[in-house]
Parts: structure tokens; C-alpha cells; sequence
């Protein structure tokens, strides 16, 4: 595999997951509102905690676990909940007065709902261990370079969203800031469905077998 294939893989797939809708796109997105630019990019930085076990696992695990593996649908089922409650959350939500979402309760939410999708499992077991280990087959460098590349796009995206959405968010009214959080707490209901219904379909495969 050569130099300019594993930093081509590293950009496309940080950029996609970057980009890619999903629970931890629209909590960077909410939390942005909610507590400003800092707020969201805090929520964008999770990946950078909870996927150091999920990369290592995916060592181990790449290419063997089914997916109609009850783990994963633990995940996904798991994940609802807490997606679920974050949209209750948002939809409930009050413009806040400057400062009053914490750093710790930014950082937690995006930790657990980052950790508990199965979405960055699957990932990295079934797309992202393979390449990082054919990565690491030319070096050690090689593989750092690949992971450096992924997360600094993959977080960065997220960063930037979030930047924009916090200062676009400092001109909203109450009546406004109310509208676009109800819009992102339907988004992250829709995203809760996706999960338990994956995790309840994982389910049905794994006793149907």
C-alpha cells in the first residue's frame, strides 16, 4: 500500500464521517446553540476520547464479529436512549443565558453518545482495522500518519460546524432559538428511531439464526 493510497483512504473516510448525518453531528450542532462555539467543538473532540477502545478492539475483532452480534445491538439500543433523551432535552429548551452549559456536561454528552452508537464500532471493525492494519504493514509511521489524517479531519469538520453554528446562533431570538432547536430535537429523534430499530432488527437476526 503506498504513501499516497493510505493518505487518500485517511482524507475520503474522515471527511465522510466527518460530514456524515448522524446523533453526534447534531448534539456538535445543539450543544453550538445551546453554549456557544465551545460548547459544540467540545462535543466534537469526544471521538478523540471514546474511540481509543473502539480502534484497539477493532485489532482484535476485524473481520470476526457478526453483525447480528448482540453487542451491537446492545449499542444501538443503549445509544437510543440516550439520543432520545437528548431530544427531549432539546426540545424543551430555553435560550440560555452566555456560559450556562458547562464544559464537563458538553464533553459527557458527546462521550456517551459517541460510545454508545454502534456506528463507530462497525466502522472500525469491519473498514477501518483493516486498513489501518495494511496501514501498519508498511510502518508504524504509516498507520500514525492514517489515524493522524482520519481524526484530524473527521474532528475538524465537526469544529468548524461548530464555529459556525455558534456564531450564527448569537443572533437568534427566543421565538427563533426555540424553532431551530425543536427542528434539531426532531433530527435527533429521527436518529434515535434509526438506532432502536437497528438495534432491534440486530436483535431479530441474532434469535433467528
Amino acid at each position: 500500500m503506498s504513501a499516497l493510497t493510505i493518505t487518500l483512504q485517511a482524507v475520503l473516510l474522515g471527511l465522510g464521517a466527518g460530514l456524515a448525518p448522524g446523533p453526534l453531528l447534531a448534539l456538535v450542532m445543539t450543544e453550538s446553540l445551546r453554549g456557544g462555539a465551545r460548547a459544540g467543538m467540545r462535543v466534537a473532540v469526544a471521538p478523540l476520547i471514546t474511540d481509543a477502545p473502539i480502534v484497539a478492539a477493532s485489532w482484535a475483532l476485524a473481520g470476526s464479529l457478526d453483525a447480528r452480534s448482540p453487542w451491537l445491538a446492545a449499542l444501538s439500543l443503549g445509544g437510543a436512549l440516550v439520543v432520545g433523551h437528548l431530544a427531549v432535552e432539546q426540545w424543551r429548551a430555553a435560550l440560555p443565558e452566555p456560559g450556562a452549559v458547562s464544559a464537563a456536561q458538553s464533553l459527557l454528552r458527546g462521550a456517551a453518545v459517541n460510545l454508545l452508537s454502534p456506528y463507530p464500532w462497525l466502522f472500525w471493525i469491519t473498514l477501518g482495522g483493516p486498513l489501518l492494519a495494511g496501514a501498519a504493514v508498511e510502518s508504524v509511521w504509516a498507520a500514525i500518519a492514517f489515524l493522524g489524517l482520519f481524526y484530524l479531519l473527521l474532528v475538524g469538520t465537526k469544529v468548524v460546524l461548530a464555529l459556525v453554528t455558534g456564531r450564527w446562533g448569537r443572533g437568534l431570538t427566543e421565538g427563533g432559538y426555540r424553532r431551530v432547536c425543536r427542528v434539531l430535537a426532531l433530527a435527533l429523534l429521527v436518529f434515535a428511531a434509526q438506532l432502536a430499530w437497528d438495534g432491534i432488527g440486530r436483535l431479530a437476526e441474532g434469535l433467528g439464526t
